[in-house]
């Protein structure tokens, strides 16, 4: 007789990261205003487009980051994070930071994208934690470094 194994679907989406990317865009438009200041006029209208631009970028991201659905499937001793498949093995730690949620791959420094997500449920948290647990993944709770 088989063991069957219980699919447990996790609700998480993808990480806003609204504040590195209100950051990033206001070191550029600092940047940008510190080269440009005391310029003809042309180049104001060239700092209110790309004023205009950055500030569309940055509605962009926000619109696209909430429409992505981001999956977490746990299945046994494997997880299905938005269609990759990984095991204990390949996953080096388990970062937590708040309500966000890295696993970083063997071999690679920063967590992928892919692979940060946030979690709509705190039981789902500790859903994931004994999974690592069991797993022997090491965890790390406090801030950690992410892609974009």
């Amino acid at each position: 007789m088989e063991k069957k194994t219980a699919i447990r679907k996790i609700p998480v989406q993808y990480p806003l990261g609204t504040k590195q990317i209100s950051g990033f865009v206001l070191l550029f438009l600092l940047s940008l205003g510190n080269v440009i200041h005391g310029a003809e006029h042309l180049f104001l209208y060239i700092q209110a487009g790309l004023m205009t631009l950055s500030g569309g970028c940055l509605a962009y991201l926000l619109i696209r980051r909430k429409t992505l659905k981001a999956e977490l499937t746990m299945t046994g001793s494997r997880l299905t994070v938005n269609g990759l498949t990984i095991t204990g093995e390949s996953i080096r730690e388990l970062r937590i930071d708040r309500g966000l949620v890295g696993l970083l791959p063997r071999g690679k420094r920063v967590v992928p994208v892919r692979l940060c997500l946030d979690l709509k449920d705190r039981s789902a948290g500790l859903l994931l934690l004994r999974w690592a647990e069991k797993q022997g993944v090491p965890v790390r709770q406090g801030t950690f470094m992410r892609w974009l």
